[in-house]
Order: C-alpha cells, then structure tokens, then sequence
C-alpha cells in the first residue's frame, strides 16, 4: 500500500512525511503539494495547425491578419477602381479612336500590369518603411524582420510574393502552419525569418 502511494507521489517533497490524498499542504510541515516536482513528461509543443484548432490566442491572431489583409485590399481596390475611372474617361474623349491613340484592350491591359505590379510593391513597401501596411496598422500587427526591426526589401518582398493570387498566398499559410511550432509564420516568413508580431 505504501509503496502504490510511493508511486502516485503522496510524499512531501521537503520533509518526506506520507500527504493524506487530496490534500493541498503537508500536514507535517505545511509545503504546498503543488510544490512537488511533477513526474508528467512536458507537453510538446504545438504545430501551428494544432493551435489554430485549439488555442484562441492563435484563432484571435489569424483573424486579425485576416481582417488586415481584406483593409489592404480594399485600399488597393480603391486605387485599382480610380486608375481603371481615368482610363475610361480618356478613352471617351471625343476622336479618341481617330487620332490613332492604343485600343481599349492595349490600355486595359497595361493597367492590369500597373495593377499587379502596384499589388506586388504596396505590401513589401510599407512593411520596409513603416514595419506595416495600412490593414495590419489598424489590426496592431508589424512585421519583423530577422534582425528585430522593419524587414529589408528582400525579406518584405519575399514574404508577400504569394500574395499576387489567392490560392499561393492560402497555399503559403497552410504550409507554414503544418510544418512550424508555433502560429505566427506562412511558409514564407519561415524561409525568410520574418514574421508578424502584435505591437
């Protein structure tokens, strides 16, 4: 009987005198038997999937990001919306078309590279000058860079390369999350030592 005790750890840790079951204190010299070294092995860390499955401090995180991201867009949206008005309204200047001036496609299609290219620029740009975009400023979120501070333009502009289509930037996150410990790191901010810190 004493030795199953023994075993359970019903022992005091400081004067090794028997601790009755459910007790809080040793009854002898009064230590907590919280105090007692536990003999449970220390939980592993979690996969970044495992805590967004189970830990709300990485679901509140990942919403926010999110929240951040469709800001971004929408500012990029905003200008996409302004630079298409523009065109459209030069393209219905009276004789457009009889002074020789580029096809509506030619136009719309170079506004679709200026548009992707401005995508591409916007994020790393403000992540470099200001450790944040717009989205992630009003989210509380920065971004840093391996050094502790603001990223370089490389680690900026890696880290948001996924972004020029939806499915790569989803593709990105997943990734992260099922290979990292730990919840805030895409795939990309892996590779580069960035990653995304509440401020």
């Amino acid at each position: 009987m004493g030795s199953d005790r023994e075993a359970n750890g019903l022992f005091c840790a400081k004067c090794g005198k028997e601790v009755p079951a459910g007790a809080t204190f040793c009854p002898s010299c009064g230590t907590p038997v919280s105090a007692a070294p536990s003999t449970a092995a220390p939980a592993a860390p979690l996969s970044g999937v495992d805590a967004l499955m189970k830990d709300s401090k990485a679901q509140e995180y990942w919403f926010k990001r999110l929240i951040a991201l469709i800001i971004d867009g929408i500012i990029i949206g905003i200008v996409v919306v302004v630079i298409f008005a523009l065109i459209a309204a030069m393209v219905a200047l009276p004789g457009y078309f009889a002074y020789g001036y580029a096809p509506l496609s030619v136009l719309f299609g170079g506004v679709t590279i200026v548009v992707g290219i401005l995508l591409i620029l916007y994020f790393p740009i403000a992540e470099v000058t200001r450790g944040a975009t717009i989205g992630k400023s009003v989210m509380k979120l920065k971004v840093v860079g391996k050094n502790g501070g603001n990223p370089n333009f490389v680690e900026a502009f890696v880290r948001n390369i996924s972004k020029i289509y939806w499915l790569l930037l989803l593709l990105d996150v997943i990734v992260g999350l099922a290979t990292q410990k730990g919840y805030q790191q895409k795939f990309s901010d892996h590779v580069m030592g960035t990653s995304v810190v509440p401020v």
